[in-house]
C-alpha cells in the first residue's frame, strides 16, 4: 500500500501520557510523605491507621515544561513516521458507542481522573497545533477513516488500530509498519473473541465463561475472507452459549440472539473505515477491503 507523507496523530493518548508524566502523586499520613500508595497503606496497616486517613496530593511540573514535552513528542512522531505534514486528532464529548453498548456500559470501568495539566495540553493542541476534534465518534475512528480513504499514516500506541489496514507508527516502540487488509480483518475478528477490557467491551469469556484460546484464533488466521472469519466467530460463540443453555434451562439460545451479541461487540470494536459507518455482518464473497456496510 502506498504511503503518503501525512501522519494523523492520536492526540487522546498524548493528552494522558504526557499529562500524567508531568506530575507526581504524594501520599500523606500521620505527618509522613510517601511516593507510592502501597507504602502509605502498608504504614497504615503497621500502625493500625485507617486507609481513609491518607491524603493524596498531586505535584505538577510547571506548565511550560509539560507543553515543551508535548511539542518535542509531536516533532519526533512526524520525523520518525517519515511524514512531512501532520494532524492531531482529539475525541469530542459524544460517542456513538455509548448508545450501542447494552451488555456492559462502554468504558464503564475507566478511571475518570484526568492529569493536572489536561486542560492546558488540550488547549495547546487546539490553539497551537490546530488539532481536529472528532464529534460523535472517537479520534481512533478518524485515524482509521483517513488511513483507508487518503492513505495517511496512523500514529498511536493503541493496538486497536491494527484492525485498520495501512501504515502505522508506534512512538513507544519506534516502529513504522504496514498492516495489510487481510491482517486488519483477522485482527478485528480475533478481537471479537477477546473483547477489550480497557474499554469495558466483553468478549467470549465475559459473556460465556469460555476463554478465547490460541487454537480458536488460529482458525481465523487460516482464512482470508471476512465472511469466513465471521462464521468461525459465530460458531464459537454459539457453541459456548449453548453450553450455558444446557446448564441453565431458563436461558434460550437462538441464531438471532447470537448474531445480536456479535453485532453489538462488532460495532463497539470496529474502527470506522468510512464516514458514519456501523459494522454489520459481512456478505459472502465480500472483498476484504470493504468488510463492513453502512
Amino acid at each position: 500500500m502506498k504511503k503518503t507523507t501525512h501522519v494523523n496523530i492520536d492526540g487522546d493518548v498524548i493528552l494522558y501520557a504526557v499529562g500524567f508524566a508531568a506530575q507526581a502523586t504524594e501520599y500523606h499520613v500521620d505527618g509522613k510523605q510517601f511516593d507510592a500508595k502501597l507504602d502509605a497503606t502498608d504504614y497504615c496497616d503497621k500502625y493500625n491507621l485507617e486507609h481513609s486517613d491518607i491524603d493524596v496530593a498531586v505535584r505538577p511540573e510547571p506548565v511550560e515544561h509539560c507543553l515543551s514535552s508535548v511539542k518535542r513528542m509531536l516533532k519526533r512522531i512526524v520525523e520518525e513516521s517519515e511524514a512531512v505534514t501532520s494532524t492531531v486528532l482529539l475525541s469530542g464529548s459524544a460517542n456513538f458507542r455509548t448508545e450501542v453498548a447494552t451488555i456492559q456500559p462502554y468504558k464503564g470501568n475507566r478511571n475518570t481522573d484526568k492529569p493536572y495539566h489536561y486542560g492546558n495540553i488540550r488547549n495547546y493542541l487546539l490553539n497551537v497545533h490546530r488539532a481536529h476534534v472528532c464529534e460523535g465518534e472517537e479520534a481512533d475512528d478518524q485515524l482509521s477513516i483517513r488511513a483507508c480513504v487518503a492513505g495517511h499514516t496512523i500514529a498511536t500506541i493503541d493496538k486497536d488500530l491494527d484492525n485498520t489496514a495501512g501504515w502505522h507508527y508506534n512512538w513507544n516502540t519506534k516502529v513504522l509498519y504496514e498492516v495489510t487488509p487481510v491482517e486488519a480483518d483477522r485482527n478485528f475478528y480475533k478481537q471479537l473473541l477477546t473483547g477489550d477490557a480497557t474499554d469495558n467491551i466483553p468478549g467470549l469469556y465475559r459473556i460465556t465463561g469460555t476463554r478465547a484460546s490460541a487454537a480458536m484464533k488460529a482458525r481465523i488466521d487460516e482464512e482470508r475472507e471476512p465472511a469466513a472469519m465471521y462464521d468461525i466467530v459465530f460458531s464459537i460463540y454459539k457453541e459456548a452459549l449453548q453450553a450455558l443453555e444446557e446448564e441453565d434451562r431458563t436461558v434460550s439460545i437462538t441464531n438471532s440472539n447470537v448474531a445480536s451479541i456479535i453485532q453489538e461487540l462488532g460495532r463497539l470494536l470496529w474502527m470506522r473505515r468510512t464516514e458514519n459507518e456501523l459494522w454489520q455482518r459481512p456478505k459472502q464473497n465480500q472483498p476484504t477491503t470493504s468488510s463492513a456496510q453502512q
